[in-house]
């Protein structure tokens, strides 16, 4: 009989610090997202069309902070797990590494459709895969800066999608960081 309050209590307080972590807004804009166990990456399918879950999850990181992102990765949907845990690394944010740690520690197997293929893996094996995708993206971006003088519609097109995937305040040092730390907790398994 006392198990059963201490469970409703439980329940009671988690629905509460459920809503003192994330906004109404935030919270709103993420429930389309709430039973999704899968992600996609931006662009699906042989013909390349946008995806509707992942533009349903920029719309959520526009407006949601970093802690709501941190409270999505450890305990969102799937979807909302792993768009989180990289929307940090792009970020900057050092709770990134609690994720990738978390997941490391304890898998969660899930499919990511990446282009017209399905993959699955555990969510810090797509994460890592975002940190090691990095610096191409990076060093594209920063090719194209180098010819401000000869930015054509092409270029400020590229350029606009690299800020719209969320690399446009990454640096090298940021990855090169981030991969050593990556290492370490690795090491440790």
């Amino acid at each position: 009989m006392r198990y059963k309050y201490f469970y409703g209590f439980l329940l009671t307080l988690s629905f509460i610090g459920y809503n003192a972590q994330v906004s109404e807004s935030v919270k709103k804009m993420a429930q389309p997202l709430d039973h999704i166990s899968y992600a996609e990456s931006s662009h699906i399918g042989a013909g390349g069309e946008e995806s509707k879950i992942y533009n349903q999850f920029k719309k959520v990181a526009k407006i949601a902070s970093n802690d709501e992102l941190y409270y999505f990765a450890m305990n969102g949907s799937n979807a909302l797990k792993l768009y989180s845990g990289k929307e940090l690394f792009k970020r900057k944010d050092k709770r990134f590494l609690d994720v990738y740690t978390f997941y490391s520690r304890n898998p969660l197997i899930m499919e990511y459709v990446l282009g017209c293929t399905i993959d699955r893996k555990n969510i810090a094996e797509f994460l890592k895969s975002e940190v090691y995708a990095a610096p191409h993206y990076i060093s594209f971006r920063d090719q194209l800066l180098k010819n401000k003088d000869k930015q054509d519609e092409i270029v400020k097109t590229q350029l606009s999608q690299i800020k719209e995937l969320g690399y446009d305040k990454l640096t090298e040092e940021d990855v090169t960081t981030v991969k050593k730390q990556l290492e370490k907790i690795n090491n440790k398994k």
